[in-house]
């Protein structure tokens, strides 16, 4: 009962987002965000430890104006999926570079690998799927009824949604085909390779690299930078070229690190544009607690 008590709330919250302006939706959503930047205690706490971890160079004025901006982009983009289906629509919302990358990719018929970054309007940089098969992972809602609905839309956009689980990898393996696209998020915490990243130890998830070097799929990375006037530019990388050698295992994680290391790059381009309230170190323990 509760949880269809929440998803009749979430339907009429959604009803009045679409029924108003794009400006207004957008000016709201920026709203939130502030607001969670100072009511949110832990996760501003794990913003700005997380900034001062990577940029030590930058004062604390700095570091706590690229926070506010990421509350702000992270709010815009979670909330702008209530009103996806205009959004798409408008050619002038979203802009791909590099779209000839993913063509080129696609012609060697082997499958595709996408590794994709936490930032700007996410979901956006999903558009691809309207022009291909676009397999990826979500974690599974608690709501059933509101983890059905994000479902059910995603199939609209020609994508397939597999649910995080232990058997992920498992049911990953039969959608790779020469026509299928797999897209995975690749810049959270998750069990997986050690790597260093801002000069910092920490895991990084290796599922991108594995199934890519298994199956001699071409990778590519893709991410997403919201502009101020909530347009959106997707941009899909070249093909990485990975070091292959006879060790699985040391090419894994040899791999694994140099996809971190041009995503350092890119999140270093745009700090304001990733997800920086994510406890990607663990510092939390350790500073606050």
């Amino acid at each position: 009962m509760k949880y269809k008590l929440q998803y009749i709330i979430f339907k009429i919250f959604k009803t009045v987002i679409e029924l108003l302006p794009e400006k207004i939706n957008f000016s709201f959503a920026s709203f939130l965000g502030k607001i969670s930047y100072y009511l949110v205690k832990k996760r501003r706490q794990i913003a700005l430890a997380n900034l001062k971890l990577a940029f030590p160079e930058k004062t604390e004025a700095q570091r706590e104006k690229i926070a506010k901006k990421s509350f702000i982009v992270m709010a815009k983009g979670f909330l702008s999926t209530l009103w996806f289906d205009s959004y798409l629509k408008k050619p002038q919302n979203i802009k791909i570079v590099g779209i000839e990358n993913l063509d080129e990719a696609i012609e060697k018929k082997k499958g595709v690998m996408v590794a994709m970054i936490h930032m700007g309007n996410m979901e956006a940089s999903l558009k691809m799927a309207q022009h291909y098969n676009v397999v990826s992972v979500a974690k599974k809602q608690r709501n059933p009824y509101i983890d059905k609905f994000i479902t059910e839309s995603r199939k609209k956009m020609n994508m397939t949604i597999l649910k995080k689980s232990k058997t992920t990898t498992r049911e990953l393996l039969k959608y790779i085909s020469p026509d299928n696209i797999i897209a995975l998020f690749s810049d959270h915490r998750d069990k997986g390779a050690d790597v260093e990243f801002f000069g910092e130890n920490t895991v990084a998830p290796t599922g991108a690299i594995s199934l890519a070097l298994k199956y001699d799929m071409p990778i590519l990375l893709a991410y997403n930078v919201l502009h101020d006037n909530n347009t959106c530019t997707s941009y899909i990388s070249e093909e990485i070229s990975l070091v292959k050698t006879d060790s699985f295992k040391h090419d894994v994680q040899y791999n694994t690190q140099l996809l971190i290391n041009k995503m350092e790059k890119i999140i270093t381009q745009y700090p304001e544009q990733w997800m920086w309230f994510h406890d990607r170190w663990k510092l939390y323990k350790k500073l606050y607690v």
